[in-house]
């Protein structure tokens, strides 16, 4: 993977809530959910603004020439709904 190929963070974000959503429910139900991820990062100019490209790292074990690995902390939280009876 070069680069070039690495996805818009909010691609990241959203493969990892479909990831959550397609767990099978087991009767219960999640409120919250939380990420602490090493991702691979780098800004780009976009046609809009700053664009920020993330993915998780490509390798597990690192060498001098690997650009360093950041993190993705991530709280994602549902508000209470009442529900209709």
């Amino acid at each position: 993977m070069t680069d070039a190929a690495r996805r818009p963070l909010e691609d990241l974000i959203g493969e990892l809530l479909d990831g959550v959503t397609a767990l099978p429910a087991a009767g219960l139900r999640a409120t919250s959910v939380a990420f602490d991820l090493p991702i691979e990062a780098t800004v780009e100019a976009g046609p809009t603004g700053p664009m920020v490209r993330a993915d998780v790292p490509r390798t597990r074990t690192r060498t001098w020439f690997d650009r360093p690995v950041g993190r993705l902390s991530l709280n994602i939280g549902t508000l209470p709904v009442e529900e209709v009876q």
